[in-house]
């Protein structure tokens, strides 16, 4: 029973790193119950971080006057 508890903790680490490094939880979660907690973290320690574009890059490039040119 402590097996087991240890693995389920084990894997939510995992999870909670993987969300750190910007990827999905629950997915990493899964992963780690079913193969390995240690297999688990390795992967995603060895995956590179999600870069995600933040809110000011994006309101930058979606704006309208960004899309119309002058001509010269």
């Amino acid at each position: 029973m402590l097996a087991i508890s240890v693995w389920f903790l084990a894997s939510l680490g995992v999870g909670m790193f993987a969300t750190a490094l910007g990827r999905s939880s629950p997915a990493w979660i899964l992963f780690s119950l079913i193969l390995s907690p240690s297999l688990g973290l390795i992967v995603v320690a060895v995956l590179d971080k999600k870069r995600v574009r933040s809110a000011r890059v994006l309101a930058t490039s979606s704006s309208p006057a960004a899309a119309i040119s002058v001509p010269a």
